[in-house]
């Protein structure tokens, strides 16, 4: 026997599928979206502003992005390379951490023992030596010794000495099974014997460590630990300095990694002379690049480096040759001062530049400077204690402000491409 169903009921029922089918894209979309909150508001931020510009560029990484969401098995690495602002890690420790709450935590990252080399450090470490340990950075005008991937080195001449270094968990447990030590690896380097807090040997590196990279060793420690003892150790006659670049502290779960290379007083152009640090980056895999330069660049007006646009061009050529897989991201900096009161002219300049590069190069670029206020936006940071004295740098407070805008900057693109990639699916 046949049933017939009448055209109103035919039409109800369809309605109803079609409204469930809506509820369950609806569903599937809220479950992969993020939702962002700010730490404060201010009145100054202009919100709407704040945009991945030429995002389209950036889906390839929202895709493994949503991969992690749905079935966290691998990582997404960030590289974040910049000046002082990045160099404390207040401003990348927020974005970091904001990140890897949602995404998940792979580790801390690289970082470098600022300590040891008389210079502020990550605010996630402390790092402590014993022996005498020589340190160079790239914007030292009379490099007296090689410099790698972190911008600074650290050299040691004799056996025995040490470098500590421990994770602060305040926000994340940063203890760490995997490590990638950077350093200048030929015969005549020291094997390394790390160590954990109670002085048991867990690993060696030295010039015989794995080879793919020539100025890294990957180590796989046996249980996880929030201290290492890196000991210089003479193993063979040849074996006589050590020269440190920088460590990779890595997990084994699946999520975000975010490392940093900030440096002091760094402008583009002590990037592309130091060609060695770029080279390295390789060794980090990374799937995003965000350059945060320009700072230090706009100091100098009047007198601009009329050479600054094709520093920044060589810049991104030479990571894209090293990491032809990674995105590159360009970044403009916030308004600051001149000589701790003077407004800076310079920094529109320099921010159009960087603009002009990223269209030139069809790259997605973020527009800190105007998502912040604009031109004289440093006059309302500065009533809010979000800058520091010098008018130039910002608080504790106002790089955290910073880190949360990237994030949101980035999760905005993310949530677009959500609901993109299910209009096209459905």
């Amino acid at each position: 026997m046949r049933y017939f169903m009448n055209s109103t009921s035919m039409k109800r029922k369809i309605i109803i599928l079609s409204g469930l089918l809506i509820a369950c894209v609806l569903n599937v979309q809220a479950q992969d979206t993020v939702v962002y909150n700010p730490p404060a508001t201010y009145s100054f931020i202009r919100s709407e502003a704040n945009v991945i510009h030429n995002r389209e560029s950036l889906d390839p990484l929202y895709a493994k992005m949503i991969e992690l969401k749905e079935t966290p098995q691998s990582k997404v690495t960030i590289l974040q390379l910049g000046d002082s602002h990045i160099q404390a890690d207040y401003f990348t420790g927020t974005t970091r951490t904001l990140l890897q709450q949602e995404f998940g935590n792979a580790g801390l990252g690289l970082i470098f023992p600022g300590r040891v080399a008389h210079t502020n450090e990550s605010h996630s470490i402390y790092s402590s030596s014993t022996g005498q340990w020589n340190s160079n950075r790239i914007t030292n005008s009379q490099n007296t010794q090689p410099i790698g991937v972190a911008g600074n080195s650290l050299k040691t001449e004799l056996a025995g000495n040490t470098i500590k270094i421990r994770t602060i968990n305040a926000t994340h447990d940063y203890s760490f099974n995997r490590m990638t030590l950077f350093f200048q690896k030929d015969i005549s380097s020291y094997t390394i014997i790390a160590r954990d807090s109670t002085g048991t040997s867990l690993a060696f590196a030295g010039y015989f460590t794995d080879e793919v990279y020539p100025n890294a060793s990957k180590l796989v420690l046996p249980y996880s630990i929030n201290q290492v003892q890196l000991e210089t150790a003479q193993t063979v006659p040849s074996q006589n300095q050590f020269t440190l670049f920088g460590v990779s502290l890595e997990n084994s779960n699946p999520g975000i990694l975010y490392h940093i290379i900030g440096v002091n007083g760094a402008k583009s152009k002590h990037f592309i002379k130091s060609k060695e640090v770029l080279n390295q980056t390789t060794a980090l895999s990374p799937d995003l690049i965000i350059i945060s330069l320009g700072t230090n660049e706009a100091v100098d007006h009047p007198n601009l480096d009329t050479n600054f646009d094709k520093q920044l061009n060589t810049l991104i050529s030479v990571l894209k040759a090293g990491n032809p897989n990674a995105h590159i991201l360009l970044t403009t900096p916030a308004d600051f001062y001149k000589k701790r009161t003077r407004r800076n002219t310079g920094i529109q300049i320099i921010k159009n530049k960087i603009i002009e590069v990223a269209n030139n190069n069809k790259l997605p670029y973020w527009d800190l400077h105007e998502v912040a206020g604009g031109n004289h936006s440093a006059d309302l940071w500065k009533k809010e204690e979000l800058m520091q004295p010098d008018g130039i740098h910002f608080s504790k407070k106002g790089y955290a402000l910073q880190g949360y805008l990237l994030f949101e900057a980035i999760i905005k693109g993310y949530n677009e491409y959500v609901l993109h990639r299910h209009s096209k699916t459905h």
